[in-house]
């Protein structure tokens, strides 16, 4: 069967189920996105949580909009389609936390002596100021 390919303005209809479909989306990604952030502290419960929100969404969406129609189905097709987007972002950093993960708090802080490391001499005390005189002398003229 041939599919035509045409440009119109759309029905009440489309845009009736985009809005239902973004809205569930919307909910669904709020929602689990909340979760998601939340299971870390929840101790033993957090795996379990985490995994279950982020593998349970999908299926219940996808599950819904197979058998249902109309706005119900619509919105469980935002639903699914949230909660595999969720699932898509979340997924590399749980499964290799060393690679996609947020780097450690060692980046934030000071770097230790090493090779391309110059480590600078305390200095007599006021060197800083000193400094700081002579860079403003230079740029007053």
């Amino acid at each position: 069967m041939a599919q035509e390919l045409a440009f119109a303005a759309p029905r009440a209809e489309e845009m009736t189920e985009i809005a239902v479909e973004v809205a569930g989306a919307g909910i669904t990604g709020v929602v689990e996105g909340v979760i998601v952030q939340m299971a870390p502290q929840m101790g033993a419960a957090a795996p379990m949580l985490s995994w279950g929100t982020l593998l349970g969404v999908p299926l219940i969406g996808v599950g819904g909009a197979l058998f249902s129609r109309g706005m119900i189905g619509d919105l469980l097709k935002g639903v699914a389609t949230a909660g595999v987007g969720i699932l898509g972002y979340s997924l590399p950093a749980m499964l290799a936390p060393g690679i996609f993960g947020r780097k450690a708090a060692q980046s934030q802080g000071q770097l230790g002596a090493g090779p391309g490391v110059k480590q600078l001499p305390a200095g007599p005390a006021g060197a800083p100021q000193r400094a700081q005189a002579g860079v403003r002398s230079v740029v007053e003229f």
